[in-house]
């Protein structure tokens, strides 16, 4: 039941924000996720609710299945969350210098816990599978090439939605692997 949940709320997810970057260009400053959220506040608190649920829901379920959920999950999530109300409470407005700060400094809280929550579940499963081990090493490259592609072209649309995207499409599918695995393993050392 579990898995259907995290299925659904990452094709919500996925969908929903595939929407939102198509609200502005994609490919140019203008169209960073938190300009296009100037335009539509409702629409960004939305996608910043459902994008940071559906993230943790799969994150918690997967770290529970390849080996528990420690401290450092849960401080992760925690400061994640307080990054993401950061960005969705203060408008990303040069004028207003202290509420820019916060939403900026609360989107990369978010960004870089997340990443680095993602990054280290995917650690515990490495030795799982090899599935694992190679989605552990994919999200490393992913990870690393998203930041310099941020620092070369700042932020847009697609440097900021694409490692989302990535991580709520394979979390659920990595989760459905490795129970196929968990339960061919169980139906072999019953025969």
């Amino acid at each position: 039941m579990k898995l259907i949940i995290n299925i659904i709320l990452s094709i919500c997810a996925i969908s929903y924000t595939v929407y939102f970057m198509s609200l502005n260009d994609l490919t140019t400053n203008n169209g960073a996720l938190s300009k296009t959220g100037i335009s539509h506040p409702v629409l960004f608190f939305v996608w910043g609710i459902l994008v940071y649920t559906a993230l943790y829901t799969n994150i918690f379920s997967l770290a529970d299945k390849f080996y528990k959920i420690t401290n450092l999950h849960i401080i992760l999530a925690v400061a994640s969350f307080i990054g993401m109300l950061m960005t969705l409470i203060f408008k990303f407005d040069y004028s207003l210098k202290m509420q820019y700060l916060l939403h900026c400094s609360g989107s990369l809280i978010f960004s870089v816990c997340t990443g680095i929550e993602v990054f280290i579940t995917y650690m515990y499963g490495f030795k799982k599978n090899t599935f694992s081990a190679v989605l552990t090493v994919i999200i490393a490259l992913i990870l690393i090439t998203d930041l310099i592609l941020l620092i070369i072209f700042k932020q847009n649309a697609l440097i900021e939605g694409l490692p989302i995207i990535f991580a709520l499409a394979v979390m659920p599918v990595t989760q459905a692997v490795f129970t196929l695995s968990s339960k061919n393993k169980e139906t072999a050392n019953a025969s």
